[in-house]
């Protein structure tokens, strides 16, 4: 309460905040809390740090993440008086620690401007602290280092082993969407990568980053995902069970522009989606069908892949259309089927099984020869 009277601090008189002078009101209560030393935990290893959880830094410069460690530090410590108050932190940073038993120090200078409840004028408080950088290893890394892991992520095609070439390009996603977890999840490293015979295996710091990861495969490749969990231990604090999860993820045994049988009949793949597989019949009905992954995967097979189905030259339309095999020179004859727009000329490709002949689709683009 603000009345006019005699400070009892300085014996100044003017209008008192709670019986003191506006100077020795400002001398008595700062804008902000802070002590003189604040200490923070730094991973020597990979140069996280603490807050309320480990905290992995914005920016891979040194000292960009040794400003960025004294700011928090400093913000984390600082109690601010009214909200009317805002806060400024420059850290001061000069030299680099010198490894895992180094000690850093490192000066920040606080600039506080607001004012409290009963001022009528806003006002600047300074102060110089240090930030203590204390060098341990964070739980990451010392689980990273004894090889610890919560799940494994296998990585498998439909009926079929990976090809090199998949084996490759699955790889290298899979590394791509780990590094994009690890922002959010710090514990989504690869604790050890076992290539198999039939695919590819990794071992992963966190059960998450797994899940996560198959879903992201699923969702650019189509197929399926399994899990399964193993019982390995009981925690010594909690009393709860552990497990270790794997996670399959299965990709489509065929692609689009492959034929595939399914029951007794033959289709061309159209499209594949997360979901689903959408085929259309290679006779002249053009059957249209769409199969969940866990009924494709049991039920279809694979009867030619779209680079191995032989090519035809189209030389009549009328009555019927009729092919040349490019190879042998064999001619076909086909009737006219209502979806697929041809004329003389045309490329088309041919799917042969057990003395009967398919049309299957005409040529375009980028698979002309």
């Amino acid at each position: 309460m603000k009345i006019r009277g005699i400070c009892y601090r300085c014996g100044a008189e003017d209008e008192l905040i709670d019986g003191l002078c506006p100077i020795c009101y400002a001398q008595e209560h700062p804008l902000i809390e802070v002590p003189d030393r604040v200490e923070i935990e730094v991973c020597h290893m990979c140069g996280s740090y603490k807050r309320k959880i480990w905290q992995t830094p914005k920016s891979e410069e040194a000292f960009e993440i040794l400003n960025e460690i004294a700011y928090y530090a400093t913000k984390d410590a600082i109690k601010k008086k009214s909200v009317m108050v805002e806060v400024e932190i420059y850290p001061e940073v000069t030299q680099l620690p010198g490894g895992k038993r180094s000690k850093l120090i490192i000066p920040v200078h606080i600039v506080a401007r607001g004012r409290l409840p009963g001022e009528k004028e806003d006002r600047t408080y300074e102060k110089d602290i240090e930030v203590h950088l204390r060098m341990v290893q964070c739980p990451r890394c010392s689980r990273f280092m004894s090889n610890y892991y919560e799940a494994t992520l296998q990585v498998r095609a439909m009926n079929r082993y990976l090809t090199e070439e998949e084996r490759e390009e699955l790889d290298n996603f899979v590394r791509e969407e780990l590094a994009k977890r690890l922002k959010k999840d710090r514990m989504a490293f690869i604790a050890k990568f076992i290539p198999q015979k039939e695919g590819l295996d990794y071992q992963l710091g966190s059960v998450g980053a797994a899940r996560n990861v198959a879903q992201r495969i699923k969702e650019k490749y189509g197929g399926k995902i399994t899990e399964t969990a193993t019982l390995v231990g009981v925690d010594r604090d909690s009393g709860k069970e552990l497990y270790r999860v794997t996670v399959s993820v299965r990709v489509p045994e065929y692609k689009v522009g492959d034929v595939v049988e399914y029951k007794d009949k033959y289709y061309l793949v159209t499209a594949i989606t997360e979901d689903k597989v959408y085929m259309k019949s290679i006779d002249y009905k053009r059957e249209k069908i769409g199969l969940a992954w866990h009924i494709a995967e049991k039920e279809t097979k694979m009867a030619k892949k779209k680079d191995e189905l032989d090519t035809a030259t189209v030389i009549a339309t009328t009555p019927t259309i009729m092919v040349m095999d490019d190879k042998s020179y064999e001619v076909y004859e086909f009737d006219n089927i209502g979806d697929v727009k041809i004329k003389e000329g045309d490329k088309v490709k041919i799917f042969k099984k057990e003395g009967v002949s398919y049309l299957v689709n005409k040529i375009e683009g980028k698979d002309k020869q």
